[in-house]
């Protein structure tokens, strides 16, 4: 008895020395606000007791742009392609719950109506009544939820990678999403990230692993460990995600571009082909050389692909628009 009770005894000391040799620490909220916004960055009182931060870039009196990025992720994910588009549109970008400088929800709500409404007061406090919603992977699934909610706000919709369709194909989450939907990982996880999780992570997400540089993936590295961050993840795991709404995707009353990676391994191709399916009218562009996260790998293409995709969009809607001023004065 005696001897089983030192054996745990030393398992629990050695388990209390491991946590405290591997903590992870949050970072400090000031330096990380200081290192990762820019000029562009603005901070919204959201009248919950939280400030999402935000960014309205590009052109102006261009067609307006609404940015999402995907889960653990952060607007920065979406530089590449402001910077190819920003001569020409209107770019705007915004840290989710739980991500990059906003930080935690006040109230721990995380699902998708949360999420939609803290979008659309960004796009209220500038003063934006509709736009074109581009979402990554989580941030697609989010931007279709939209185009259901809110369709008087969406202009189109360019789903990237995006999660939610139903499919009967089983797929394998990357490492960092495997841990957070374990025990031990929701246990740990608001704990202990330790650098190499985050790139073993990101390495699952590219078609090219080579791509990552350090300074990449210590950004991903220390947002992710801003004050709230972490725990927002794992309680984000636990929230609803509703698969029963799929059943309305095929109501969505709007343009719709799906851009896919070939060597998608988060999300793969056979989803795109399903959203393509059930979304009528849709148009699917497939890149053999990117994963999950195209915008960052091949950012050339995809900018050029919305770029040609807003501007034929818009071409129809002015001709419509012309078709029925005609048929008005016809009548008159």
């Amino acid at each position: 008895m005696k001897t089983g009770f030192r054996i745990l005894l030393a398992l629990i000391v050695i388990l209390v020395a491991a946590f405290f040799i591997f903590r992870t620490p949050d970072t400090d909220r000031t330096e990380m606000i200081a290192k990762y916004s820019n000029e562009a960055s603005q901070f919204l009182d959201d009248g919950l007791g939280g400030k999402i931060h935000y960014r309205d870039e590009g052109n102006k009196n261009g067609p307006a742009i609404l940015l999402i990025h995907g889960s653990n992720s952060l607007l920065q994910t979406w530089e590449p392609v402001v910077d190819r588009l920003g001569d020409k549109y209107r770019l705007i970008s915004l840290d989710l719950y739980g991500h990059g400088l906003t930080g935690p929800h006040p109230n721990d709500d995380y699902s998708a109506d949360a999420y939609i409404a803290a979008a659309v007061k960004v796009l209220d406090t500038v003063d934006v009544e509709r736009a074109y919603w581009v979402g990554n992977s989580m941030g697609g699934w989010l931007s279709w939820r939209a185009g259901l909610a809110v369709p008087d706000r969406v202009s189109g919709l360019v789903l990237i990678d995006a999660s939610g369709a139903q499919t009967d194909e089983k797929i394998k989450p990357y490492l960092g999403a495997r841990l957070a939907r374990s025990s031990i990982g929701q246990l740990l996880l608001p704990e202990i990230t330790p650098k190499f999780l985050v790139r073993s992570s990101l390495e699952e997400n590219f078609a090219q692993p080579e791509r990552l540089t350090d300074e990449l993936v210590t950004r991903y590295w220390e947002l992710l460990r801003f004050p709230g961050n972490r725990q927002g993840s794992v309680t984000r795991g636990k929230t609803a995600r509703e698969p029963e709404k799929w059943a309305e995707i095929g109501g969505l009353n709007m343009p719709v571009l799906l851009l896919w990676g070939e060597q998608d391994k988060v999300i793969p191709v056979s989803h795109a082909k399903a959203f393509e399916e059930a979304i009528p009218g849709s148009k699917l562009i497939i890149y053999r050389d990117a994963g999950h996260l195209p915008m960052e790998e091949t950012p050339d293409q995809v900018a050029r692909d919305i770029g040609t995709w807003i501007e034929g969009t818009e071409a129809m809607s002015e001709q419509e628009a012309s078709r029925q001023e005609a048929q008005l004065e016809e009548v008159g």
